[in-house]
């Protein structure tokens, strides 16, 4: 069975926790598409292999408003980024819980390799005195992950079916990069909670 899904990848965890001046907590709702290969071994379980891909785009009025809470000195702050990047090739099990002929619930338990793409990001500050610019250097750190999920599976003919899933996956990381000439060493745990949609064909 081949499967593509497309749906909203929903931060969790310290990504997007809206607090301090890391740019992860202000990581926003998104895009997360996958597309996968599984083989049913028996008439309700099977294995799976799984590319998965989401991108999540930075608040950067809540990022300025960050930095802006952090020091009295500031007057204002702008703020520049890119988007949180995530990539895991994922292998593991799938069940199918037929309700009918062509009604179903399915359920996925993988694990395998996670990458994440922290952004660079521009924030320009001002005060009563002078103007302070802190730019912050991207970085990627790949980790292992879980990936869980679940969700109901429809027929549409003898080979296509239509679903909806639910899934998650998260791992911690560990981003070493610089804010100017500063090391920054940022030990957060990024979670993906993806709702999606798509379709299968069944060979």
């Amino acid at each position: 069975m081949a499967t593509l899904s497309m749906g909203v990848a929903i931060p969790a965890y310290e990504l997007g926790s809206a607090s301090g001046i890391d740019v992860s907590s202000y990581a926003t709702i998104g895009t997360n598409i996958n597309a996968e290969i599984a083989y049913f071994y028996s008439w309700h379980a099977g294995v799976a292999v799984m590319i998965n891909y989401s991108t999540n785009p930075v608040d950067n009025v809540r990022l300025a408003d960050g930095y802006l809470d952090s020091s009295p000195a500031f007057k204002t702050v702008s703020a520049e980024s890119e988007s949180f990047r995530g990539i895991s090739g994922l292998a593991g099990m799938i069940f199918d819980i037929p309700v009918n002929k062509y009604f179903s619930f399915t359920f996925k338990m993988m694990g395998g390799l996670y990458n994440v793409y922290k952004p660079a990001a521009l924030i320009n500050t001002t005060t009563v005195f002078s103007t302070v610019n802190y730019y912050e250097s991207s970085t990627n750190e790949t980790v292992f992950a879980i990936y869980g999920s679940g969700g109901v599976r429809g027929g549409v003919n003898e080979h296509f079916n239509i679903h909806l899933n639910a899934s998650y996956i998260g791992s911690t990381f560990n981003f070493n990069y610089k804010r100017n000439s500063s090391e920054v060493n940022q030990e957060v745990h990024i979670g993906v909670l993806s709702i999606t949609g798509g379709v299968s064909y069944l060979f």
